[in-house]
């Protein structure tokens, strides 16, 4: 008698929270951001009513269902952001380093030779300028007033001696990617050659 009067006892509440799934499964998703993360929480939930109802005293079954589900999302969601906090993402592509590979740090390399060659030939007085600018932060305004010239003339430099650093950078870049497909090119050619 008493094992029938707990089923009929979990029958009901069952029943109050089937009739709440709705909100429930509102509740869920505002809080985990994901309707099948929500709807799992929910599943949950109703499952421990059924494994283990709830005691007879409560009087509001639905809010204290609600609380459940607040309570589990929330764990969820916890224990989630920990364990994304435990594992590192590789990045796809196997063994990459942070430096990555050779020939990009060559073809960086030979840019950045190409980027001081052309700043070690400029004319004195801009390339005074271009350094103070952009490796000392000097605002255009100071350096013009300290050199005893207009700010046009110090923004006219600077423009045309960053477009010359700019170009040079990107010649030495169109360069690396021709040479980079002419030695892969040649290096078909000669499988080609050896298959035949």
């Amino acid at each position: 008698m008493i094992a029938n009067h707990s089923q009929s006892t979990s029958n009901a509440q069952l029943q109050t929270a089937l009739h709440a799934y709705p909100k429930l499964l509102s509740v869920a998703r505002r809080i985990t951001g994901c309707m099948s993360l929500a709807e799992d929480v929910v599943q949950e939930v109703l499952l421990q009513l059924v494994s283990k109802p709830l005691n007879e005293d409560i009087a509001a079954p639905t809010p204290y269902v609600m609380r459940m589900v607040r309570n589990l999302a929330t764990d969820h969601m916890r224990r989630r952001q920990y364990e994304r906090g435990l594992f590192v993402e590789e990045e796809v592509g196997g063994n990459t380093s942070a430096y990555g590979s050779p020939e990009e740090r060559l073809h960086e390399a030979e840019a950045y030779k190409a980027f001081r060659c052309t700043v070690e030939s400029m004319p004195a007085r801009t390339r005074k300028f271009y350094e103070e600018h952009y490796f000392d932060d000097i605002p255009q305004n100071i350096i013009a007033r300290e050199a005893g010239v207009s700010c046009a003339l110090v923004c006219g430099l600077l423009r045309e001696a960053h477009s010359r650093c700019l170009a040079a950078i990107s010649l030495e870049a169109d360069h690396a990617c021709t040479a980079g497909s002419s030695h892969r090119r040649n290096r078909t050619t000669r499988v080609r050659e050896m298959q035949a």
